[in-house]
């Protein structure tokens, strides 16, 4: 029992004091989305861009595409970058009525990059190293992996060139 303490007491003093690069900007992006997420928005349950995400993982979770992608649409045209990632995943896939359209899920790919979410740069930079759903390019690939990768997403870093 008292390992278990002291363990937990070392993570909360070393996540306390630590310092990593990008940690600031890690805080920034989680208060924007926060932010975007309160936003007021009638046509959402609770009346809120949170209740859009959280019915949009609701009807994901149930295989409700249809109303998934109503949901993560409405969510990701208001901001919330994760969202259009998950969104770009559904049209990649041709899931929930949207037509399989890998440059279509490239643009929200890149949509979800550009908004801070590290996971949409490493989709992005996926597409440009593999030609499937952008130009392939291995400079712009390893832009966006290293994006992802200094955003935290570890299989962008596990993609990175040696």
């Amino acid at each position: 029992m008292r390992r278990v303490w002291v363990l937990a007491l070392l993570s909360v003093v070393a996540g306390g004091c630590s310092q990593e690069k990008g940690t600031a900007g890690k805080n920034d992006k989680a208060a924007q989305e926060q932010a975007l997420l309160a936003r007021p928005d009638d046509k959402c349950p609770g009346g809120t861009v949170k209740g859009c995400l959280d019915a949009a993982l609701e009807a994901d979770r149930k295989a409700d595409s249809a109303r998934a992608v109503e949901l993560y649409t409405r969510t990701c045209d208001a901001g919330v970058a994760r969202a259009c990632v998950t969104l770009g995943t559904f049209q990649w896939q041709g899931r929930g009525g949207l037509q399989a359209d890998p440059a279509k899920a490239y643009l929200l790919y890149m949509r979800g990059c550009e908004a801070g979410e590290a996971s949409g740069c490493f989709s992005a930079g996926i597409c440009h190293r593999t030609g499937a759903c952008a130009e392939k390019n291995d400079a712009k690939a390893t832009e966006l992996l290293r994006r992802a990768c200094d955003g935290g997403d570890s299989r962008a870093c596990a993609n990175l060139p040696r």
